[in-house]
């Protein structure tokens, strides 16, 4: 077993104004220090072979505060991401606001649902099945909507838009200029599903992802970067329903 393979099993503990905390110790032969959070809100420290401890311990309590605040993340998106049950107080993601689930006493006709404020009401007797229907709907009007609106500034043509169940792409746009989304980013701020449709509407001019393609997409949708870093951080929606 390799010196870095084998120090990953090597725990440790530090002490910030409380009790101790675990990390893991990974050294190799680099020249500097490096931290990173995992998926589990574990702190990696990653260290040259030959550092002393108590130099690895000045850096981590330096790097206190944005430990915690990195940590705190990856908790807060794992509560957000937990597969729905749609039990009665449960939390969805809808257009990038959390709302409240709770069950009314009424059967499952239209309309069987009602978006209010931070609250989703749902009939008691409605199914998680016919909750994804409903969700469905929702992004294919509103995507239909949007690519529309956006057709139309960008001076593009699409040949269709529709919906996937995919996991792996947010959108995709074939040679022929056909649009496909994932019904999932009705979970998204509106914000950030103008860039997606933004993004594939480019690719009917550009079907690469070169500079012509990104000047495309940032006269529309100037905050890009930030719209992908967001779709980063919160790839796990695909996991929730």
């Amino acid at each position: 077993m390799g010196t870095e393979e084998q120090s990953l099993l090597d725990e440790k503990t530090y002490k910030e104004g409380g009790p101790l905390k675990p990390y893991k110790l990974v050294r190799s032969k680099r020249k500097t220090l490096a931290l990173t959070i995992n998926s589990e809100a574990r702190l990696i420290v990653r260290a040259p072979l030959r550092m002393p401890e108590k130099d690895i311990l000045a850096f981590i309590e330096k790097k206190s505060q944005w430990i915690e605040r990195k940590q705190k993340q990856v908790k807060d998106a794992a509560d957000r991401h937990k597969p729905l049950e749609l039990d009665d107080g449960e939390s969805i993601l809808y257009l990038g606001e959390q709302h409240l689930v709770l069950r009314k006493d009424v059967p499952a006709i239209v309309p069987a649902i009602i978006v209010e404020k931070s609250r989703i009401l749902l009939p008691k007797d409605m199914t998680l099945e016919g909750f994804v229907q409903w969700m469905k709907s929702q992004a294919e009007a509103l995507i239909r909507d949007r690519a529309s609106y956006y057709g139309t500034l960008m001076g593009v043509e699409y040949t269709a838009v529709k919906m996937s169940n995919a996991k792996k792409r947010w959108g995709s746009c074939s040679a022929q200029n056909s649009l496909n989304f994932a019904w999932r980013l009705v979970m998204c701020p509106p914000w950030v599903i103008d860039y997606v449709v933004i993004h594939e509407l480019a690719h009917i001019s550009y079907k690469d992802h070169g500079p012509k393609f990104w000047a495309l997409v940032a006269t529309q949708a100037p905050h890009y970067k930030e719209a992908r870093a967001w779709l980063r951080t919160n790839h796990k929606l695909v996991d929730v329903i």
